[in-house]
């Protein structure tokens, strides 16, 4: 790639980078790139300064380097796909939404590896989960859904004109779908005391995380929901069949969760006949051209996701393994 003096030189925020033996690995997605000798010696003198604010030239005159040698790894490290330049271009238009929806997909699909790979699942399909983890888990689930109505709402306000209508709708169709998850605990806990529960503050940070998103950029806002979207989706018929095996020893280990698996094949079956699966390729075919600016803060949202969901899944493997009450309910002068 060619690169101008006003370009500025950013380590992307998803690659990581590892020193052994004098060798730096770089890791970004599937892809890995090694550096040795002099070339690991550079990158990492200049690895500080690789955060997008500072021109090439600027950074070589703060190193007491050539201008062209580091130019010269960059531009490598930008083909390998480790680094951006950031530049003036960045307010004209770069993709389309579809080739957007394409490369969100890709990515997203590999953010979720840690989530698909999370030690909860297995401990439930084992049998090995406690019983208030997974009644927790399924409050947990309760909770995300039931404030669907916050998040979504404030998108829909938000919203562009291209973004209006599959928000509005999306809005409408899921406003009442956390009833779907509370028919389900109803099978095992009063109604008022399901209604008094609270989320673990790692379910809120991950409803707050989207009501933040959605007042600043619906789409992105949105990028950020089809991650989740992905987590229920099971239309894929491998998807469908992992969904299936892993509900089946649920209900193995514990019966006791019969209907609370049916409410969550409820909320799932509720989404595919409303075509919730394709909400966000409808709106990336809507929108117009994206900047680079666009389409970098809606993929950093989708990763920010994808890490609240690592959250979300962490607080109710520990929480509930320490704290075996479940529900959890308001403090009060007693408590």
């Amino acid at each position: 790639m060619t690169t101008t003096t006003r370009d500025l030189p950013l380590l992307k925020r998803s690659a990581t980078v590892a020193r052994d033996n004098g060798h730096v690995v770089i890791r970004h997605l599937d892809e890995e790139v090694t550096l040795e000798g002099a070339a690991a010696q550079l990158f990492s003198k200049m690895q500080p300064q690789l955060d997008g604010t500072a021109t090439l030239d600027a950074i070589a005159g703060k190193l007491s380097e050539q201008p062209a040698r580091l130019r010269a790894l960059t531009e490598q490290l930008a083909n390998a796909g480790v680094v951006a330049f950031l530049s003036a271009k960045d307010d004209a238009a770069l993709m389309t939404g579809l080739e957007f929806y394409d490369l969100h997909k890709e990515r997203s699909q590999y953010w979720l590896r840690d989530v698909y790979a999370h030690p909860l699942w297995e401990k439930i399909v084992t049998g090995k989960a406690s019983r208030a983890q997974v009644i927790g888990f399924a409050f947990e689930k309760y909770h995300y859904i039931e404030a669907a109505f916050e998040h979504m709402g404030i998108a829909a306000a938000n919203a562009t004109p291209e973004m209006m209508p599959h928000l509005a709708r999306h809005f409408i169709e899921e406003y009442t779908h956390g009833d779907i998850y509370r028919k389900g605990l109803r099978s095992l806990f009063p109604d008022d005391l399901i209604l008094r529960s609270q989320p673990l503050p790692s379910t809120r940070a991950l409803v707050n995380y989207l009501n933040e998103s959605a007042q600043r950029s619906s789409f992105a806002y949105y990028a950020g929901n089809e991650v989740l979207q992905m987590t229920e989706n099971t239309g894929d018929a491998k998807a469908g069949s992992v969904v299936d095996e892993f509900y089946d020893a649920m209900r193995k280990h514990y019966p006791y969760t019969d209907k609370l698996i049916d409410s969550f094949i409820a909320h799932t079956k509720a989404d595919q006949k409303l075509g919730h699966a394709d909400a966000f390729l409808l709106m990336c075919k809507s929108v117009p051209p994206l900047t680079r600016r666009e389409v970098n803060d809606a993929l950093n949202v989708a990763k920010n996701i994808a890490e609240h969901l690592m959250l979300f899944m962490d607080g109710i493997d520990t929480f509930y393994a320490t704290f075996p009450t479940v529900p959890r309910l308001p403090c009060d002068p007693l408590s």
